[in-house]
């Protein structure tokens, strides 16, 4: 390590492949090829899954796995988690601590200030870990963020929208807020034709997709409500789901069952298991479906506008602020999500040879790392 870089270690929960380990990964990324000599990097992640540590190994960068850090509340597995990133962060003298995730921004922003770390920042990766519950609960994380709120010295936000919720709640204060879209790494588009050929589907069938864990906050059954009301209209139309059954085995046998009472729908609709080549499968939707409760900005939507993929979606987190076509393309029920997906087809059956347009990928990626970069830069008055 140079003595004139600053030392950084990025922590998150899971070690898994999705969203927020997709955004660090992206920063780390971008700051190994852009500020090579400013900064020395180090990622610290729980055990889970473990798909990001390899990721991470093939850019040089040092992991330490921190085996009691985990996603569930386990007070005695969460204590000796809080002791082993309060030893490693002792250990390795950072100058800045970033933290990913709600488990590892609480009991990471608390170690980090008692072993007086110069800067502690805190990405929120949206607010599904408070709007998930109602009532008591919801009261109770919402504390438990104000609480650790006194620990950082930034908090980012991923857009407007989860500013707003964070004043709301009164998590953090003016001076500690820093909004940061997420970016991914630009790629040119992957070319067509792996998913059609892979699932058998004909050039004339249209495909509408997702790319998402099986879980609650993913909502797979409006996924398939409104593909039985697409149905209805079209029966040129398949619909795929990307990513079943890696975090809730449960809501697994929900889809399934939900698949038995609707035998005419099952028949075209396709589950395929997580796939690290989730984007080049992409690239075959004609139409990107997010049927989402909850999401901070949801990278599959930066993914899909790269492959020049038409996006409907729920009016959820940040997706409003990232669509071109922003509240024309958020649907607020499934019978309006429903219309917005036959729209699209039209479209694309109507123009089916659309260019796609590189509207500054690399640009707003450079403007993503250079935020980050300023805000570790900061000094506390």
């Amino acid at each position: 390590m140079n003595t004139s870089q600053k030392k950084i270690l990025q922590i998150i929960t899971r070690s898994d492949w999705t969203g927020a380990q997709k955004v660090l990964y992206s920063l780390v990324y971008g700051m190994k090829q852009f500020h090579p000599n400013e900064f020395d990097v180090e990622v610290a992640c729980g055990p889970h899954n473990g798909m990001l540590i390899p990721e991470l190994e093939k850019l040089n960068v040092k992991v330490h796995v921190v085996k009691d850090l985990v996603r569930e509340i386990n007070p005695w597995k969460d204590l000796k988690a809080y002791l082993q990133l309060k030893r490693l962060i002792k250990q390795g003298r950072y100058d800045v601590v970033h933290l990913h995730s709600s488990k590892a921004g609480f009991l990471g922003r608390i170690a980090a200030r008692r072993c007086k770390v110069p800067l502690v920042v805190y990405t929120v990766h949206g607010w599904w870990p408070i709007e998930q519950y109602r009532g008591w609960k919801r009261k109770l994380f919402i504390l438990l963020e104000r609480f650790a709120a006194r620990y950082c010295d930034k908090i980012v936000l991923l857009c407007q929208r989860d500013l707003q919720k964070a004043k709301g709640w009164k998590i953090g204060k003016d001076h500690q807020y820093v909004v940061i879209p997420n970016a991914i790494i630009p790629e040119p588009p992957a070319q067509k034709g792996t998913l059609r050929k892979e699932l058998g589907i004909p050039e004339n069938v249209k495909i509408v997709g997702n790319v998402a864990r099986l879980d609650p906050p993913k909502n797979p059954i409006r996924f398939l409500e409104v593909a039985k009301l697409v149905l209805r209209e079209r029966s040129d139309v398949v619909f795929v789901w990307i990513g079943a059954s890696v975090v809730d085995d449960f809501y697994g046998r929900k889809v399934q069952q939900w698949l038995e009472e609707n035998q005419q729908v099952k028949e075209k609709v396709y589950f395929l298991p997580f796939r690290k080549d989730a984007v080049k499968l992409m690239a075959d939707f004609d139409v990107l479906l997010l049927t989402s409760d909850a999401e901070g900005m949801p990278l599959v939507v930066l993914e899909a506008l790269n492959q020049g993929v038409p996006v409907v979606s729920t009016d959820v987190g940040c997706v409003g602020e990232i669509l071109p076509g922003s509240s024309k393309d958020v649907g607020r029920s499934d019978t309006h999500l429903s219309k917005l997906v036959l729209e699209k087809l039209i479209q694309s059956q109507s123009s089916p040879s659309m260019q796609k347009i590189d509207t500054g990928r690399l640009a707003y990626y450079m403007r993503f790392v250079g935020s980050y970069v300023a805000c570790y830069k900061f000094t506390r008055g």
